[in-house]
């Protein structure tokens, strides 16, 4: 089958194990991303002046930014772990099987949709339907 063909590409694994790098640091910029949401919330919150939280609501927007550049390409991770999960057949049952193609086409999706609208969220190219793909995209 000519799906499996580009599936099992000894390029994609070599493309995978690439991208598969940059968890770590998604990992780090998450937990800073995060911080700084609270940390403005935070600061919002006991009536600090918005010269205090600027910084911080700057760091959510950048690290948010960066980190949506780091999951580019990310999804045909997702499409091969789909097409991997239907192909194992010996250590799931068929019910299980088509849950994890689903959650694996899921993430997928979601991330084509991700990609797509990056160019709009950085500032590159401004397009109109860039906010529809995004609440479509939360919504896979």
């Amino acid at each position: 089958m000519t799906a499996n063909a580009l599936i099992y590409h000894p390029t994609v694994s070599h493309y995978l194990r690439f991208v598969a790098t940059t968890v770590g640091r998604d990992k780090l910029l998450r937990t800073l991303q995060y911080f700084s949401r609270f940390y403005a919330w935070y600061l919002f919150r006991t009536d600090s002046p918005p010269r205090v939280i600027a910084p911080y609501e700057a760091i959510k927007k950048q690290f948010g930014a960066t980190r949506k550049a780091l999951r580019l390409g990310k999804n045909v991770e997702h499409f091969k772990a789909a097409a991997a999960a239907m192909d194992d057949t010996k250590t799931q049952d068929g019910f299980l099987r088509y849950c994890a193609v689903g959650r694996q086409l899921g993430y997928a999706v979601y991330l084509t949709l991700d990609m797509a609208t990056f160019l709009d969220s950085a500032g590159i190219r401004k397009f109109e339907s860039a906010k529809r793909l995004q609440k479509e995209a939360y919504r896979a």
